[in-house]
């Protein structure tokens, strides 16, 4: 380095700010000697050290409660999804179905239900993923919830679940819609999540079993969630339509 250089630097620094920037240097290199420090006053340096030391602290300290909300979560879960039989008459699953919106109202995690939302989860995940979404309307597990749909209905067996289960997802599909273009609450489904989800319940809706389900009254069964996704599906195009997100 040009000697002229350095000498204007010396000129134009105070000495406390060299001083700051050879420990720094020096630091840098010695990074067992920063864990061991616990004050260094250094014109401003002093408080430099101690905000990225609290913030570093604090910053362990909230991924150590996420993680451990995370575990309870996933804990809370697992032992209510082994505390019923999934095959048990609606009526007696009423309890059950208290203790998981109890829970899911007062919790902000998601990612849980999303790992329940596969084909080969069990009766039992699917049915706890079900009553929870339905009643939380988690909208960002609406593209999660289209392609599980999408798979159920591909099975002649529905994916194995209980109709009161695929109704249950039906219609907490149902809910999304309304809480996405009603209340406004994002994300807001696409056009092309729209179709997609509209083809998908055509397709549900043609199933020999969800024909069947209650044949007394129709609307009661599968498909009266399946006809009122319908409707928010052409109330979401007409939004579009008015250009209403771009207001």
């Amino acid at each position: 380095m040009n000697m002229g250089i350095i000498e204007d630097i010396f000129q134009n620094t105070s000495l406390w700010e060299i001083m700051a920037f050879v420990i720094v240097i020096y630091l840098m290199f010695n990074p067992n000697l920063l864990k061991r420090i616990t004050r260094l006053k250094v014109g401003d340096l002093e408080l430099e050290l101690e905000t990225i030391k609290k913030e570093v602290k604090e910053g362990k300290e909230k991924i150590n409660e996420l993680e451990s909300d995370i575990e309870n979560e996933k804990r809370f879960l697992d032992n209510i999804i082994e505390s019923f039989d999934p095959t048990a008459p609606v009526s007696e699953l009423a309890a059950v179905r208290q203790k998981i919106k109890s829970h899911i109202n007062n919790s902000n995690d998601i990612n849980s239900l999303r790992e329940y939302l596969k084909i080969d989860s069990s009766p039992s995940e699917m049915y706890v993923a079900a009553v929870s979404i339905r009643e939380k309307r988690p909208v960002a597990l609406l593209p999660d919830l289209i392609s599980l749909l999408g798979e159920i209905s591909n099975d002649k067996k529905l994916g194995g679940f209980r109709l009161n289960t695929v109704w249950t997802l039906t219609d907490g599909i149902h809910r999304i819609l309304i809480s996405s273009f009603r209340d406004g609450i994002t994300p807001i489904p696409s056009l092309e999540q729209l179709d997609e989800l509209e083809k998908v319940l055509y397709k549900l809706g043609s199933n020999s079993r969800v024909k069947k389900d209650r044949q007394d009254n129709p609307m009661k069964g599968i498909r009266g969630p399946i006809k009122f996704c319908f409707d928010w599906i052409e109330k979401g195009r007409e939004k579009y339509k008015g250009d209403f997100f771009n207001k």
